[in-house]
């Protein structure tokens, strides 16, 4: 049986595409938002049981978890890229010496992040200017955190293999499944168990570990064809320098963004730990505002390879222009629920301090109604990745990084707060450029590459 004729496969190359974006990005939607619900009860433990300072100390340890993790989830959707579009292509061998190469480079590229990265963790609170009060909460968070590399990259390259194959529903199943035992861990550690920030990032490393092997076991018995066999596990030098380089321009983009992020939250770091608590808070209601838009690009992504793997370009500028429509229409409509609801929802983590409950507010306020320019910039970041287009992907994050840059070192100092709250829509608007223009340079030469060999 061929992949086109297996019912157990989803391919997007047919029916109306911003029906089937829409459709596909539902279970991204559903996992993002328990995963800010988690984010949510998360603050609210920290905050209320071990106070501001604890709070402060997950909000200056965001920045440098996601370089990491950013740099993780870059590199497996890089190698899921290239399998759906074997997907899309219908090549069954060329499937599972992509989940075969994929698998390889997460294990070796985990264990070598793990073992740089921990020894440098208090070094580089330190160079980032962490207030000393939260310094060792900081650190121990960020360890532990680190030393579950591994489990994380398995559970994300697990979950794209399942994606890249039609099925968002599972993979959403089975984050969904953490979410929760990451809600009952942090209960059990931080008030029974009185462990502090240690209790919630050990939470977080024992319910990715569930969500690599429910995704491990599903793969193996819902998509048998997809499984490497033992001459799919030979290393091959091209499928290894076509999934790392595509693999690697994404992850670049992420952890150059990071690098940016880092940077900001140094600036932010200099404004006190109320300041910090309150970016902390309304990060996390913010998350409310964004989690429509990533879940629709995350399906956007999966579309564009089934459909550039299957030839059917014209599916592809077409699915583009409709899901800016609907990013462009989200995001206003988010903009207009922040108005209403941002202020109430920030002061439950910000209880002892009306100050910071104030800052928190504006920031939801200036970033909610900004966030349009977030939805259709990913939109297109997505269709690029999508096409396997390596480069771009380093030029988005690099613009970016830039612009978090130009705020560290020049909005925040001569505005103070309102510096920060300008920081990611500049990014957003920014990062967008390269985009727009890259997208019309390829459609331009694919067509006239069109023309020549018809």
């Amino acid at each position: 049986m061929s992949i086109s004729s297996d019912n157990k496969v989803q391919l997007l190359t047919s029916g109306n595409p911003v029906r089937r974006i829409v459709l596909f990005a539902l279970p991204f939607f559903a996992g993002d938002l328990f995963h800010v619900f988690y984010t949510m009860v998360d603050g609210f433990i920290i905050g209320r049981w071990l106070g501001i300072n604890s709070l402060a100390a997950v909000g200056v340890s965001q920045s440098l978890i996601w370089f990491v993790y950013g740099f993780c989830f870059g590199l497996t959707d890089g190698f899921t890229v290239i399998t759906a579009q074997k997907v899309g292509a219908g090549n069954e061998e060329g499937i599972r010496r992509s989940v075969a190469t994929g698998l390889s480079l997460c294990f070796i590229t985990s264990i070598i992040l793990t073992g740089l990265l921990i020894p440098l963790v208090r070094p580089i609170l330190s160079l980032i200017r962490t207030p000393a009060e939260i310094m060792d909460e900081c650190s121990s968070y960020i360890i532990i955190l680190y030393s579950g590399t591994l489990l994380l990259m398995f559970s994300s390259i697990l979950a794209g293999i399942i994606r890249a194959g039609g099925n968002s529903f599972f993979p959403m199943l089975f984050f969904i499944i953490g979410i929760l035992c990451k809600t009952l861990f942090i209960i059990i550690f931080v008030i029974t168990f009185s462990w502090g920030v240690r209790g919630a990032a050990l939470a977080t490393v024992l319910a990715d570990l569930v969500v690599m092997l429910l995704s491990l076991v599903f793969l193996i018995r819902r998509f048998p064809k997809f499984i490497p066999r033992r001459q799919d596990w030979l290393p091959n030098r091209h499928e290894y320098g076509v999934h790392f380089s595509l693999g690697i321009s994404m992850a670049l983009m992420r952890s150059i963004i990071e690098i940016g992020n880092i940077l900001l939250q140094t600036a932010i770091n200099g404004l006190g730990a109320i300041t910090i608590a309150a970016v902390s808070a309304a990060q996390r209601v913010r998350g409310f505002s964004i989690i429509p838009l990533f879940s629709i690009s995350r399906s956007m992504s999966i579309y564009t390879a089934q459909n550039y793997g299957a030839g059917k370009i014209d599916r592809v500028y077409k699915g583009l222009f409709q899901i800016c429509l609907v990013s462009l229409g989200l995001g206003l409509f988010m903009a207009f629920l922040n108005q209403f609801g941002g202020g109430p929802l920030v002061s439950l983590f910000l209880e002892e301090s009306p100050e910071a409950v104030i800052m928190a507010r504006q920031y939801v306020l200036i970033n909610g109604y900004m966030v349009f320019l977030l939805g259709i910039m990913l939109s297109f970041r997505s269709t690029l990745q999508g096409l396997g287009i390596k480069s771009i992907s380093i030029i988005c994050g690099s613009m970016e990084t830039l612009m978090c840059i130009l705020a560290a070192f020049v909005l925040i100092p001569r505005l103070g707060f309102i510096g920060v709250c300008l920081a990611s829509p500049l990014a957003w608007l920014a990062s967008g450029i390269p985009l727009y223009i890259a997208f019309g340079i390829w459609k331009k030469n694919k067509a006239a590459y069109l023309n020549v060999s018809s």
